[in-house]
């Protein structure tokens, strides 16, 4: 503090200066004696403000007897319940407490804002947690029911696959062969499932099998297995023109299957082939893959699947049909199923293949022009079902298909192929000749007589007469 020269006080001098000049005696003091008055002097106190306690006094402390109080006794200052003064703080030490409240301070922020972050982190540890269980949970139900597919074919695919078994494998490589196929989707699942029914002690013969996943692990070991029986195989030749019904009368004559598992699976098996899903549902056709059970040569083994005897056909057909063959059917505005129900009528009408050619254009002439020549007149398609189809599927079924594949009373093809063509009549349905026929027929000996007018075409009648009656 400093008086009006400029004199500073310390708290000490000011209490010193206070006894000076106080007319209150102090009760523990004796009394002293009367002494002369003094000159008194004028002071100035300035007090500082930041000394000042800021905690607010909601009384005012009561005077006590010897102390010294003020009328008006200020809202903010040191409970004056002391009779002396204490010395004043260092400047250091006032600076050390704002410090120290200021860091106090620092410090509670800092732990709230700990608080804060742990209580947000808590929460998204909670989510977290939720969202790993609710995950956890959605695979592991995922798994669980792909495995029990996999036991027991829920929801699978009929579709046949081709699997080949090499020669002495294991179960578990088996195992290993489906998966790459799609035939199953739990590899681990079905190692540790098909070794506790016991399939690890099970012996595997090599070969071509045609597998789907609808017959679940257990049923596709089971198949490989079983079938073939024995290694006995035997090489069967099918010729161009042959109906179904005639291949499969066959295969069951050599014991490779039965007819009627054949036919069945024919009508019945879903056989993932391009060429066999372009073709559109029709009631009035007998038999979706007749024309597409290639003529050829094949080994097939003995008493052996008919799922894996169809596949055989059409894989060959498969790998005889090139991509130019689409090209040429898209400028030929025709669709390749109809095309191979040319190509069947082609083989069943010409006489040899030199004929094949000048027949497709006949056919070919009469689609072009079918508000002359409305109907094909070919008398195969009639035979087809008189001969094929009717002693299998009796009589009365046998007249709806009549019905639909007579082409001499229906408008332009049959509803589908009425045989299996080889390649030559394949093309010659996609390359017929450039002719203007329209008419074609064969006397006894085969050959050809053509016709471009049905003038024309009545008088080869009578030359085809003439013929037949020169050879009887």
């Amino acid at each position: 503090m400093k008086d009006e020269n400029g004199r500073e006080y310390s708290d000490y001098d000011i209490d010193k200066l206070i006894e000076e000049y106080s007319h209150i005696n102090r009760n523990d003091e004796p009394e002293q004696a009367s002494q002369p008055p003094r000159e008194k002097k004028k002071f100035v106190v300035h007090i500082d403000e930041s000394l000042i306690d800021d905690s607010p006094q909601n009384e005012e402390p009561k005077p006590q007897s010897g102390g010294i109080y003020f009328s008006n006794y200020p809202k903010h200052r040191r409970s004056p319940d002391l009779q002396e003064k204490p010395a004043a703080e260092p400047e250091h030490k006032h600076m050390e407490k704002k410090a120290h409240k200021v860091m106090h301070g620092s410090r509670e922020n800092a732990v709230n804002k700990v608080k804060n972050e742990i209580e947000k982190v808590g929460g998204k540890a909670a989510v977290g947690f939720l969202a790993f269980i609710l995950i956890s949970t959605i695979l592991l139900s995922y798994v669980g029911i792909t495995c029990l597919g996999d036991m027991l074919a829920i929801n699978r695919s009929d579709e046949n696959v081709t699997v080949d078994i090499p020669a002495d494998a294991t179960y578990s490589q088996i195992i290993d062969i489906l998966k790459d196929n799609k035939l199953i989707k739990r590899k681990t699942f079905c190692k540790v499932f098909t070794k506790f029914r016991g399939f690890d002690d099970g012996t595997y013969l090599s070969g071509q099998y045609y597998l789907n996943s609808k017959m679940g692990v257990e049923g596709m070991l089971k198949d490989i297995m079983a079938a073939p029986v024995t290694a006995d195989s035997i090489s069967l030749s099918f010729p161009e023109g042959w109906t179904a019904a005639q291949i499969v009368e066959k295969l069951e004559k050599y014991d490779v299957c039965n007819s009627a598992k054949v036919l069945t699976a024919m009508k019945t098996g879903k056989y993932n082939y391009d060429f066999i899903n372009e073709i559109t549902d029709n009631k009035s056709r007998y038999l979706k893959l007749e024309g597409y059970l290639f003529p050829d040569t094949y080994d097939f083994y003995v008493d052996a699947d008919p799922n894996y005897v169809i596949t055989k056909f059409l894989d060959n057909f498969n790998s005889k049909w090139e991509d130019e063959y689409d090209k040429r059917a898209a400028e030929l505005g025709l669709s390749r199923d109809e095309i191979i129900t040319i190509a069947s009528i082609i083989q069943k009408e010409a006489a040899n293949t030199d004929q094949m050619k000048v027949i497709s254009s006949v056919i070919h002439n009469r689609l072009n022009h079918q508000a002359d020549y409305p109907t094909l007149g070919c008398d195969s398609t009639a035979l087809y079902i008189s001969n094929y189809v009717t002693p299998t599927v009796g009589e009365a079924q046998g007249a709806i298909y009549y019905s639909a594949y007579d082409t001499s009373a229906v408008k332009g093809l049959p509803p589908g192929p009425i045989c299996n063509p080889g390649i030559d009549a394949i093309r010659a349905a996609l390359y017929p000749s450039d002719t203007d026929y329209y008419f074609f027929a064969h006397d006894k000996a085969g050959n050809i007589y053509t016709a471009s007018t049905f003038k024309e075409h009545k008088n080869n009648l009578v030359l085809i007469i003439k013929a037949n009656s020169s050879t009887d």
